[in-house]
């Protein structure tokens, strides 16, 4: 997978990924289970792209460490592009 370019990109496909795996279930999905999807290495751009999220309400994110993520109504829906545009 090419390497986003920001963490608003990385946080979109972060939302995508969460889709694949879970679909439109909101359920948890384990971080170690969202890299290995991705097939990316968890650091530092990941976890930029991981407070990006939860500050858009794109994610809601376990607490400190983060461990995992679920989809929020607005994830799901940057999941299926179907955002608005900033």
């Amino acid at each position: 997978m090419a390497k986003p370019k920001s963490p608003k990109a990385l946080a979109l496909l972060i939302c995508k990924a969460v889709h694949e795996i879970k679909g439109s279930d909101l359920q948890w999905v384990s971080l170690r289970d969202l890299c290995k999807h991705m097939e990316l290495r968890h650091n530092n751009a990941f976890d930029d792209a991981l407070e990006y999220a939860r500050n858009e309400e794109l994610l809601s994110c376990g607490p400190l460490p983060i461990h995992s993520v679920m989809l929020t109504h607005n994830g799901e829906m940057a999941a299926r592009g179907k955002t608005k545009r900033k």
